[in-house]
């Protein structure tokens, strides 16, 4: 995603439709974190820049118009760059948490199970049913609940200590499961704090597509009657790749008014 960006310029003096590709291509993973709105626009834009990128001999001395385009492709990167931020947050907090998660699970089942058979030699019928845990138990609990059960199971383990020697349980495995636990607890809020981040993100594409909307309404659109008689192709594919296309598959489409 990050090379987007770099891409459309680099293209600038390269075919256009090598150009239109690698942006369709960005455009496809973009789309997918962004509403139908966002989406739509987001097709224009791209469109817009590919038949710039055409004709970039035509426009590039008009520096009003210059600055525009450079204005917006920097737009288009700085959203392409939020947008990454949105899905990376959220898929990386969740596969930490889930990480830690399996990891204390795992120390738990071990001792819980060393625990019942000590709680069987020794008849001891409470803890034999406080240590009457599977796996299963624990993977269907939620994620305040299956940290409480864990805790009590490395509570149990810590109060026998030397106990447990003869059932495999030595005193690193009863820190190592606390510490698991620990880790775990530590990431259970990482996801709601993730998607405080993804708001962030949402409200900073919002402001960044709203900008962009601009240059292309006051600034690109407006000075595009420079170049209707003296390069109407272009003045044509422009005005074409500015239309917004209902991409939810109705007919309806956002009709962008030429400059006179």
């Amino acid at each position: 995603m990050r090379e987007t960006l770099k891409s459309c310029m680099g293209c600038l003096n390269r075919n256009h439709l090598h150009y239109a590709a690698r942006c369709t291509g960005q455009l496809h993973k973009t789309q997918e974190r962004m509403n139908k709105v966002s989406e739509n626009k987001m097709t224009m834009i791209y469109a817009t820049l590919a038949a710039c990128a055409k004709f970039v001999a035509t426009w590039t001395g008009l520096v009003a118009f210059k600055n525009a385009h450079d204005e917006l492709v920097a737009n288009m990167k700085s959203i392409e760059d939020a947008s990454e931020t949105q899905e990376l947050n959220m898929k990386g907090a969740a596969l930490d948490k889930r990480f830690k998660r399996d990891a204390m699970t795992q120390k738990t089942i071990v001792m819980a199970h060393a625990l019942f058979a000590y709680a069987e030699d020794t008849n001891d019928i409470v803890l034999r049913e406080k240590a009457n845990l599977s796996e299963g138990d624990l993977t269907k609990k939620r994620d305040a609940i299956v940290a409480q059960l864990c805790q009590g199971i490395s509570n149990l383990a810590t109060a026998l200590g030397a106990s447990l020697v003869d059932y495999g349980v030595t005193a690193a495995e009863i820190t190592g499961l606390q510490s698991a636990i620990d880790n775990y607890v530590a990431v259970v809020t990482a996801p709601r704090n993730a998607t405080t981040v993804r708001k962030g993100a949402t409200a900073e594409i919002n402001t960044l597509m709203k900008d962009s909307m601009k240059i292309l309404n006051n600034r690109m659109d407006k000075l595009m009657p420079e170049f209707k008689e003296s390069k109407p192709e272009f003045y044509q594919e422009y005005f074409d790749a500015r239309i917004v296309v209902d991409a939810t598959g109705s007919s309806k489409k956002e009709e962008v008014k030429k400059a006179a």
